[in-house]
């Protein structure tokens, strides 16, 4: 037993001594009321709070029956259970690491069954403070926890691996568990991620496996390995295990491993997930787009950038409509093309005006945008080509959007406090709601020069209730909401940004890029 340790009981016990009374207030020292301990509290007695070994098995806390060294040879020299130093409010331990071994003991947990809860009690610890992980990585690999880092790695695997399991049942996409670990583990983390994916995949049929999962989890790339065996792999392990065990319900866009059914049984014209059987947009087309998105980003004038992502809407929007006339020229629903669902993340800060933005071009584009503002991603329903005409220019408006914005720098009150972050979240907001009306614009001119306006209503319109009637199936709960403005400069800024540009570009659009 430590020296200090004796040191600090002696003088507890004097004290308790000169007071005439123990820890429980009885006569003569004695903690018990009435200054002796009921019947069966001896020890050895069944029943009592001591095992038939004599050790003593209560809560510090409840009181020393007598003052004496009960472990005259303490095995746990330096984290000394009686200590009240060792104890934090409400008798939780807070000592050294070896008490986990006393208190399995006591209980009869096995080592493996102790590991796992201590990893269950780690995971709060870790999400609010990630430094966390790397300090206990440190302590297991060297030795000082009370788990050993074999123990400890074991645990962590099976772990995981049930955790995947759970998550993706739980409408969680191969993609979207790459984008959530970087953000909030690490980027060399996502191989590791890959791996654990592609050993759930394997516990199932081939046949119970949906293709676009399958090709959602080969876009990640190679499979790796968390090296438990590091300090780095071991917290980088911890943090994703934490991260893993808080992550919500989500829409199930695609059939997770195991319960995709027959391909014979989806019905033709049906809602898939992540583009299905539907050709997207045509190559060149999309070449085009992007060749004026690209002059639009790099441009150092808002007019021309502006007029470029204008250009990039009116071709998209004839695209489409082609498309639609030439697939169902009577609006009959004949041969309606395949709805897609897929999700688009957004850099935070600033989630919700920018998913606005991206609800502006999808409405434009013949799409619905659902956000979710956490994890923050927006869900994109409509068909393959629209979708990815959505993904294509959101993209590219709020890269122009983020670079307008930030032109304007910092910005005070007159008393010298902030303003900033309600200046660039009005400005966003601002900003959305203009672009949406130009895309509009763009859009009705593309419809006006098709030349069948009349004949593209119903044909229109039967798209849009079919692309409703997808967002209901898949958010049978949804909710709308509001975004209030509390920087009326920010909000002119935004719309000033959004309105430099000429309204009318139809003559610009031509067949090449430039």
């Amino acid at each position: 037993m430590g020296i200090n340790n004796r040191q600090r009981r002696a003088a507890k016990q004097r004290r308790r001594r000169q007071a005439g009374g123990g820890r429980g207030g009885g006569r003569g020292g004695s903690p018990w009321p009435g200054g002796s301990p009921p019947s069966g509290t001896s020890p050895g007695a069944r029943g009592g709070p001591w095992p038939g070994s004599g050790a003593w098995s209560g809560h510090p806390r409840s009181g020393d029956p007598w003052a004496v060294d009960l472990w005259p040879d303490d095995p746990w020299d330096d984290d000394d259970p009686w200590d009240e130093d060792a104890w934090g409010e409400g008798g939780r331990w807070v000592g050294g690491g070896r008490e986990d071994e006393c208190e399995r003991l006591a209980k009869g947990r096995t080592a493996r069954e102790d590991a796992a809860s201590t990893l269950g009690s780690l995971r709060a610890v870790v999400l609010s403070s990630p430094g966390v992980a790397t300090r206990y990585a440190e302590s297991v690999l060297d030795g000082d926890a009370a788990h050993s880092a074999e123990e400890m790695a074991e645990v962590l695997r099976e772990d995981l691996a049930r955790l995947f399991t759970v998550v993706v049942q739980h409408g969680w996409l191969p993609s979207d568990l790459a984008e959530v670990t970087r953000r909030r583990v690490a980027e060399d983390a996502v191989p590791a991620v890959a791996g654990l994916l592609r050993a759930e995949q394997d516990r199932h049929s081939t046949e119970r496996v949906a293709d676009a999962w399958r090709d959602d989890l080969n876009a990640l790339g190679e499979s790796g390995d968390l090296s438990l065996d590091t300090v780095g792999g071991m917290a980088a392990g911890l943090r994703l295990d934490a991260l893993l065990a808080v992550l919500p319900v989500i829409a199930t866009l695609v059939p997770p491993p195991g319960s995709a059914p027959p391909a014979s049984s989806v019905p033709p014209g049906s809602t898939s997930g992540l583009g299905g059987s539907t050709p997207g947009m045509d190559t060149k087309v999309l070449a085009r787009v992007r060749a004026l998105l690209a002059k639009a980003e790099s441009t150092d004038f808002p007019d021309e950038a502006e007029v470029l992502s204008a250009k990039a809407q009116e071709l998209i929007s004839r695209y489409a409509l082609d498309r639609l006339w030439v697939t169902d020229p009577q609006g009959a629903g004949a041969h309606d093309p395949e709805l897609v669902r897929t999700r688009l993340w957004i850099d935070p800060p600033y989630v919700m005006p920018k998913a606005l933005l991206i609800g502006a071009v999808a409405d434009a584009n013949r799409c619905r945008s659902v956000v979710t503002e956490d994890p923050g991603f927006c869900t994109l329903v409509g068909t393959a080509s629209d979708v990815e005409a959505v993904e294509v220019l959101s993209t590219s408006l709020l890269v122009q959007a983020t670079a307008a914005m930030t032109r304007h720098g910092s910005q005070m009150d007159a008393l010298g406090r902030s303003r900033t972050r309600s200046f660039r979240h009005s400005f966003l907001l601002s900003y959305a709601t203009r672009i949406g009306e130009r895309l509009r614009a763009a859009t009705e001119s593309a419809v006006a020069d098709t030349g069948h306006t009349t004949d593209l209503v119903p044909i229109l319109r039967r798209h849009a209730e079919r692309v409703d009637a997808a967002v209901d199936e898949t958010f049978p709960q949804l909710r709308s909401r509001q975004s209030s403005v509390s920087n009326g400069l920010g909000w002119a800024a935004g719309r000033v940004a959004a309105d430099l540009a000429r309204l009318d570009v139809r003559g610009e659009v031509t067949g090449e890029a430039g």
